[in-house]
């Protein structure tokens, strides 16, 4: 390594956006172990992680550390391998798997200090916004050989997401059912996009009809029949969740992906059939004031009446990532990305992030 300093972000405070701060002289990492690779980071993408790590939202604030570089996600180019490295070498393109270290095992332990979010990039460890990253050859993967760095930057989190969602539990997604993806971000689109290259149907929910049009456009090559996706615009049908029934022939949906939290919960479990999956991964609605009627409803029962499964998920493991990608591959899908920033605009990228107004992922390229 001939730099002897690189750029990086670091978290000054975790009051708001404005605590992101660039360094400029950061010492370059070194190879620690024979075992270890050396990533010249080319490109990130941004995940609601993220912001609420960076505004003090996150769920376990206790495990993030002071000053630590933040992102979640992201992708570059292997420049040095320790002595003992067989799985890559210079030149190589490749991803940092997030949860470093889970390689096997279905769930993230996510109580055990050791593991789970105490592994998670841009929280407990040094995340990707910075010029170079290291880490050993276990915890990284190949990108797909026509994928972009800012398309490889997606896969790590929100893909990884959306394919636990549908295919690391029970039930698993089989072909001809349903799956209601809830707005147009990042893990929502990904979901709809393997769901639909699956063969199975789809649902889309938002409030801006731009979006689903465009959704529509975009998602229509995937699809296996031309009725396959559906929309539900949100801001002109408030039961959106009988909406979903009705769309799916009066009956519930297989899946949902939830990304909402405690302000669209009852009505995912509501639109789902017995027996379906509700995959609980974010909570996007606790920015927003919950109007009192959804505050006062008894989640617990609901439930008990729907008979459907409500799961929290947590990304999914490296070797699932693995196949993840294989299958991305084959059904030719690419990430749909909306804005591509600067590095040294870094915090821009995550302001637009908290606008809401994106359709896809946000990415920021070195």
């Amino acid at each position: 390594m001939s730099s002897k300093a690189m750029r990086r972000f670091v978290i000054s405070h975790r009051n708001g956006i404005d605590g992101l701060a660039l360094e400029t002289d950061a010492p370059v990492p070194e190879l620690q172990t024979p075992t270890d690779i050396i990533i010249n980071i080319k490109a990130l993408s941004l995940n609601a992680r993220d912001l609420q790590i960076v505004t003090n939202d996150y769920p376990a604030p206790h495990a993030v550390p002071e000053r630590v570089v933040p992102v979640s996600d992201g992708s570059g180019v292997v420049v040095a391998v320790g002595s003992a490295v067989t799985l890559f070498k210079v030149g190589d393109r490749v991803a940092p798997v997030f949860p470093q270290g889970h390689h096997h095992e279905e769930d993230m332990e996510l109580r055990n200090p050791k593991r789970g979010l105490h592994r998670g990039l841009g929280g407990a460890i040094d995340g990707v916004a910075c010029e170079y990253f290291v880490c050993d050859e276990e915890e990284a993967v190949a990108l797909p050989a026509n994928f972009s760095f800012e398309e490889g930057a997606t896969l790590p989190v929100a893909f990884t997401t959306a394919w636990s969602s549908l295919y690391s539990h029970h039930p698993k997604l089989q072909a001809g059912q349903t799956v209601l993806c809830l707005g147009t971000g990042g893990v929502s689109l990904c979901a709809a996009q393997l769901a639909l290259v699956s063969g199975a149907k789809v649902i889309l929910t938002s409030s801006s009809q731009t979006k689903l049009d465009r959704a529509v456009s975009l998602l229509s090559p995937l699809a296996p029949s031309p009725d396959a996706i559906a929309t539900i615009d949100y801001s002109t049908i408030d039961d959106w969740d009988r909406e979903a029934i009705r769309l799916n022939g009066g009956k519930g949906v297989d899946f949902v992906i939830e990304i909402g939290g405690r302000g669209t919960i009852a009505r995912s479990i509501r639109s789902t059939k017995q027996g379906g999956l509700v995959a609980v991964s974010g909570y996007m609605s606790d920015y927003k004031p919950i109007p009192q009627h959804i505050l006062d409803e008894d989640i617990a029962k609901t439930i008990l009446y729907s008979a459907a499964s409500v799961r929290g998920v947590f990304v999914c493991n490296r070797e699932e990532l693995k196949t993840m990608i294989a299958a991305l591959e084959y059904g030719s899908v690419r990430p749909i990305i909306d804005k591509t920033f600067a590095f040294e605009h870094l915090p821009s990228a995550y302001s637009y992030l908290a606008e809401g107004k994106h359709f896809g992922k946000v990415c920021i390229r070195l």
